[in-house]
């Protein structure tokens, strides 16, 4: 399928399950698996005949004309990701969703309830499984010698978010692929069952806000983490979305045990990184004396509301990484040296923590990187170089991921 068409058209979805709790396990890894994982599932959508329409981060779009190119191909898709050795013990599993309907083409992009239909359709799906709706399996009867070694498993009509009337879907069952899967992420409520979802207040969203505050004293969450979740529950409108929010966590933020805060930062004639899942202290100190220092707070843990980090910085560097939408405070003095600001200064939502950066600096520079919640994992090499650019900056490409 070279060129977009409008018409009735296949589609697949597919989105690797848990992928946050991948890369926090793989660390720097995570990108060459993902770019592996990525290869991997485009070279079996191209082969049988499909059209990448969009692929980002973890997911893949893509159109077929024939119902039965979309079913072969994630079954190849799913077949190559299972033989794949990923690094330590990395479980990688992918759901794909597969439905076919009319759309229309408007300015290259498809627009039509079948491309929703199918999305939601994937999002239902857990790791590793294949799931296709009835109307793309009723197409499939005049194709049994090309999918002579599949088989479909009906799993019933089933409700999708956002979506009035349910969807009867199917388990493909193939060589090499998972049999055994949890219940769909589905509701499985009858018309009689449904009930308006209860509203959620102001005071509902603040609570919904504190307690993912205390979850991040506790170590559960990263200050990118919190961030995007206090986002989520100021927008949230049911008491069932401010839930879903929290679905992981436990109802108590207390914990016995927590990391040791990390105090102070030196780096004297020398490189220093401070990176990954760290403590911050309620006050730091950085001092550097002809080297370098990187402290990226993306990934680290609060330990109150209000953090304060002083450099003091001599005849040297220090570069802080946060994520945007966290408040921060950038400030100090400096002789004879610079101090910049990069990336997009994203107002955060009310409760965000607020982070202030004090530099000392003689002969020094000191830069302020705001980065982007998707480029979590990049190297900061690549981080600088995109936000150099400007705010509307992008990263380039992780190696293997090709052109797109």
């Amino acid at each position: 399928m070279s060129e977009p068409t409008s018409g009735t058209l296949t589609f697949l979805f597919s989105d690797v399950e848990g992928s946050t709790g991948l890369l926090r396990q793989l660390g720097d890894g995570y990108p060459a698996v993902q770019a592996r994982q990525q290869r991997l599932q485009r070279d079996a959508f191209v082969n049988h005949a499909g059209r990448v329409v969009d692929s980002h981060g973890d997911s893949f779009f893509v159109a077929f004309t024939r119902p039965g190119d979309a079913v072969l191909a994630a079954v190849s898709a799913q077949q190559a990701l299972g033989a794949e050795r990923w690094p330590g013990t990395a479980e990688l599993g992918v759901r794909m969703g597969i439905h076919t309907g009319p759309v229309e083409l408007a300015a290259d992009r498809y627009v039509g309830l079948a491309v929703h239909r199918a999305e939601r359709i994937c999002a239902a799906g857990h790791g590793g499984q294949v799931l296709v709706s009835h109307t793309s399996v009723a197409l499939l009867e005049d194709e049994e010698h090309a999918l002579s070694e599949i088989e479909f498993r009906d799993l019933g009509e089933q409700e999708l978010k956002d979506l009035h009337r349910p969807v009867r879907l199917y388990q493909v069952v193939a060589p090499r692929l998972g049999v055994e899967f949890p219940p769909l992420r589905t509701s499985s409520k009858t018309a009689l069952d449904r009930v308006p979802a209860i509203r959620a207040s102001d005071a509902d969203r603040e609570r919904t806000v504190l307690e993912l505050r205390e979850h991040s004293a506790a170590g559960r969450l990263t200050l990118e983490e919190f961030s995007e979740r206090a986002e989520r529950a100021y927008a949230a409108r049911t008491f069932e979305e401010l839930e879903a929010i929290g679905s992981d966590l436990p109802r108590s933020a207390t914990v016995e045990q927590r990391r040791r805060p990390k105090r102070v930062t030196v780096a004297v004639l020398s490189n220093t990184v401070r990176t990954g899942r760290w403590r911050l202290p309620r006050f730091g100190f950085a001092f550097v004396f002809l080297g370098d220092a990187d402290l990226d707070l993306r990934q680290a843990e609060l330990e109150h509301r209000v953090t304060t980090i002083t450099a003091i910085v001599l005849l040297g560097n220090v570069d802080v990484y946060v994520p945007e939408g966290i408040e921060v405070d950038f400030g100090g003095l400096g002789i004879f040296g610079h101090r910049g600001e990069f990336g997009r200064d994203v107002p955060g939502v009310p409760g965000t923590p607020l982070v202030r950066v004090r530099i000392l600096s003689l002969l020094g520079t000191a830069d302020l990187w705001r980065v982007p919640a998707a480029w979590v994992g990049r190297p900061f090499r690549e981080v600088v170089k995109a936000l150099r650019r400007g705010p509307q900056g992008e990263l380039p490409p992780a190696a293997g991921e090709g052109d797109r």
